[in-house]
C-alpha cells in the first residue's frame, strides 16, 4: 500500500473557485491520497456545523460512479475544514476525472451552494492489467457492517440455545437415573416382602381381635389424601413434558430477539407519475425494506419532466426528507440528478443536469 499523501485545497464560495494543486494518482491506488479542504466565504472561515459531506464522481468514459460519505474527518466543520481519503474505486479507471465534487447537505436537507467541481488525474498502471470499473456507494458498506453484526448476534443466540439444550438434557438424564434407582429399590423391597410372605407359618397369624384392632387404627393407614399426594410426585412423562416445554420456550424467546432484525420484504414496483416511465424491463424501478433499510433501484425514463416520480407506501417512508445525487443514463460524462425522498413517501426529481433518464440506486435507514 502506498504512503498516504495529503493535498491541501481552498474553496472560495464567493468566487466559486478552487485553489488546489494538481491531483495525480496511479490506477489501483488504495488509501494513498487525502484531500484537506478549507472553505472560506467573504474572506472568513465558513462555519459548516450541522453539514454532512459527500464525495461524488463519475468514472471517465463509464456509467459507473462513486458516492461516499463514510471516509471523512469532520471534527473541524465549525471552521469550514474537513479531510477526505479517496476510496480505491475512485482510482479504478485511468483518465481525467473532471466531475469530482463535494456535496455539503444540512440537517434540513438543503445543500450548500457554490460548490464547483474539481479535476484529478489517474495514470494507467500496466501492472494492474485490465481493471473492471465498479460503482461504490458508502451506504452499502454500512449495510454490510450491520448485517455482519446481526449475523454475529444470531450465532451468539444459537450458542446460547445449544447450551440450554445441553443443560436440559443433563437434567433429564439425572431425573431418569433417579427414577431408575427408586424403581430398583422398590422392586428389591417387593422381592423381600414376597420372600417374607412365602416364609409365613399359618400358626403365626394374629387373632381376629388383633386384626380388628389393626384395621381400626387410623394412625397407621394410608388415606386417600396420602395416596393423592404420592401420585402427584414426578413421573418420567411429566419430567419429559416439562423439559420439552422449557426447550420450546427458549427457542421462541431466542427467535423473538433476532428474527425481526432480518426481515426482508419482496421487491415491489411503484406506480409512476405522469411524465415518467419504465426505461427498460431489464432495470425496472423497484423498492423494498431490508430490516429498517429502504432500498431503491432501477432506471426511470423521462424527457424533461421533473417533480414527483412515484410515491412510496406507508411503512417505506423516512422520518425526514433525505437528499441524494444519482447519475443520469447518458453517454455524456458527469451528468447527475438530485433526488429528494420526502416523509410523505414522494420520490422527487428536484434537478437534472440534462434531459435524460434517471438511474436510481439508493439505500437509506428510515428509522
Amino acid at each position: 500500500m502506498s504512503a498516504l499523501r495529503k493535498i491541501n485545497a481552498t474553496l472560495d464560495l464567493n468566487r466559486k473557485s478552487w485553489n488546489i494543486e494538481r491531483i495525480e494518482a496511479i490506477q489501483g491506488d488504495i488509501d494513498s491520497l487525502m484531500i484537506a479542504v478549507q472553505i472560506v466565504e467573504n474572506g472568513k472561515l465558513k462555519n459548516l456545523t450541522g453539514y454532512k459531506a459527500t464525495f461524488a464522481v463519475v468514472l471517465p468514459d463509464t456509467i459507473n460512479y462513486v458516492i461516499d460519505d463514510l471516509h471523512f474527518s469532520n471534527e473541524k466543520m465549525d471552521e469550514g475544514y474537513f479531510e477526505y481519503t479517496f476510496v480505491k474505486e475512485a482510482f479504478s479507471v485511468a483518465g481525467v476525472y473532471d466531475t469530482a465534487r463535494f456535496i455539503l447537505q444540512n440537517e434540513d436537507g438543503t445543500e450548500l451552494s457554490g460548490m464547483p467541481r474539481f479535476t484529478y488525474y489517474v495514470e494507467k498502471d500496466p501492472l494492474q492489467g485490465k481493471v473492471v470499473a465498479e460503482s461504490y456507494v458508502s451506504d452499502f458498506e454500512r449495510l454490510e457492517a450491520l448485517i455482519h453484526d446481526v449475523e454475529l448476534e444470531i450465532d451468539s443466540l444459537h450458542t446460547e440455545i445449544d447450551k440450554e439444550s445441553a443443560r436440559l438434557n443433563t437434567e433429564i438424564e439425572k431425573i431418569d437415573a433417579k427414577i431408575d434407582t427408586e424403581t430398583s429399590k422398590l422392586q428389591s423391597e417387593a422381592a423381600d416382602l414376597q420372600q417374607q410372605f412365602d416364609n409365613i407359618n399359618p400358626e403365626q397369624f394374629a387373632q381376629k381381635t388383633a386384626l380388628d384392632e389393626h384395621v381400626n387404627d387410623a394412625d397407621i393407614h394410608v388415606t386417600v389424601t396420602d395416596k393423592t399426594n404420592w401420585n402427584a410426585k414426578e413421573t418420567v412423562e411429566g419430567a419429559q413434558a416439562k423439559a420439552d416445554k422449557a426447550l420450546n420456550d427458549a427457542k421462541v424467546d431466542a427467535a423473538a430477539l433476532y428474527e425481526p432484525k432480518i426481515t426482508v420484504t419482496a421487491w415491489a414496483a411503484p406506480a409512476l407519475k405522469t411524465g415518467f416511465s419504465i426505461l427498460s424491463s431489464a432495470y425496472p424501478p423497484l423498492y423494498r425494506l431490508k430490516g429498517s433499510t429502504l432500498q431503491l433501484k432501477g432506471a426511470i425514463g423521462r424527457t424533461s419532466a421533473k417533480g414527483v416520480m412515484y410515491t412510496l407506501p406507508a411503512g417505506y417512508r423516512p422520518s425526514e426528507r433525505r437528499g441524494f445525487s444519482t447519475p443520469l443514463v447518458s453517454s455524456v460524462s458527469g451528468t447527475v440528478a438530485t433526488i429528494y425522498i420526502q416523509p410523505n413517501g414522494d420520490v422527487e426529481l428536484v434537478a437534472a443536469s440534462q434531459d435524460s433518464p434517471v438511474w436510481i440506486e439508493i439505500s437509506l435507514d428510515i428509522d
